[in-house]
């Protein structure tokens, strides 16, 4: 495992950037990206973009979304409580017993999400399921109570640890990613790209948002990859197993381009990259959806990092499958279509 991977994954897991607000995720990854490219330039859509020039006067964007789940301060209420509603997919039984960051005007206020101890539950409550409606923050305890508003940005307060050779953190959906790129973009120090490469950290994926497309739009891209995470280690009886520690993934379905799908089979293979394979029947759910139909169409991979506990502050990956998605992004650069 590269201590490098561990501290730029510590780094970019620990930057709080719920959608919509991912200031403090770019400015991580301005940092580290800077010294590998030839620009850097901020997008009005609060994306990242980094151009490494080429030879050939093609475009290849690589897409990486920044944001991460989070909510905002939907209410206030008596006695030092708030409610919260969350931005993205976040299952509100992830939510119990967490602390959570409230950025205040004045600062950041800590919350927790108390539940009722079961010794004084009554026993239609033991088996209900909470829903947003049940959930209530706990501000009373910080000094920054009184500064809580509506409107709020909130992150759940997660802690980044290496359990064996893996590591766990919260945001590794997408900052896995993001590190992707940057590891990709300094191995174009020995690796010549063909094409110009755009290294883009989009915002808003999360809730569905613009970022990646109107990015894609403006520059008029000839290919796209773009870089999310997939489930790793889990079941699922019509799918092929995805493993963690095995590899990135390679999509392949209806929104994926088949020309570059095999070309970047062939570079992987050629270079001994280890991929895996995920259909992907209808939409993918990710940036490629709408990145592939922009203008009049752009050819577009998914390469996905296997990652468990999704949407959670404990999502876990595998440095090394970070490192081989980093090494397959820069010999992308070199393909031909």
């Amino acid at each position: 495992m590269s201590l490098d991977t561990v501290s730029l994954l510590k780094c970019l897991s620990s930057a709080d950037s719920p959608s919509g607000y991912e200031d403090e995720a770019l400015k991580v990854i301005e940092e580290n990206i800077k010294p590998y490219v030839d620009s850097v330039r901020k997008h009005k859509m609060n994306a990242l973009i980094a151009v490494k020039n080429g030879q050939n006067g093609k475009k290849l964007g690589i897409f990486a979304h920044a944001d991460e789940i989070g909510f905002v301060v939907a209410k206030l209420e008596e006695r030092g409580f708030l409610r919260v509603e969350p931005i993205g997919g976040i299952d509100p039984k992830v939510v119990i017993s967490q602390r959570i960051k409230i950025f205040t005007k004045q600062g950041v206020a800590t919350g927790v999400v108390g539940f009722l101890p079961p010794h004084l539950q009554k026993d239609d409550q033991k088996d209900k399921v909470p829903d947003y409606n049940d959930i209530y923050v706990d501000v009373s305890c910080s000094p920054l109570s009184e500064a809580v508003s509506v409107g709020d940005i909130c992150v759940i307060e997660g802690r980044c640890a290496s359990l064996g050779d893996r590591f766990s953190g919260k945001a590794l959906d997408n900052r896995a990613s993001c590190a992707a790129l940057i590891m990709a973009a300094s191995k174009l120090e020995i690796i010549k790209n063909r094409a110009d490469v755009y290294f883009i950290f989009s915002s808003q994926e999360e809730i569905a948002g613009p970022g990646a497309v109107s990015v894609a739009y403006e520059l008029g891209l000839d290919e796209a990859i773009v870089v999310d995470v997939t489930h790793g280690n889990e079941h699922v009886p019509q799918m092929p197993p995805i493993k963690i520690s095995e590899g990135p993934v390679l999509a392949v379905g209806p929104v994926i381009n088949r020309e570059f799908y095999k070309a970047l089979c062939d570079v992987a293979k050629r270079h001994g990259v280890r991929t895996q394979i995920e259909p992907t029947p209808g939409r993918s759910h990710t940036d490629t959806d709408e990145v592939q139909l922009t203008r009049s169409g752009i050819k577009t991979a998914l390469v996905s990092i296997p990652l468990m506990y999704m949407h959670t502050p404990v999502e876990l990956v595998d440095p090394r499958d970070v490192e081989e998605t980093a090494r397959l992004l820069a010999l992308a650069s070199t393909v031909n279509l």
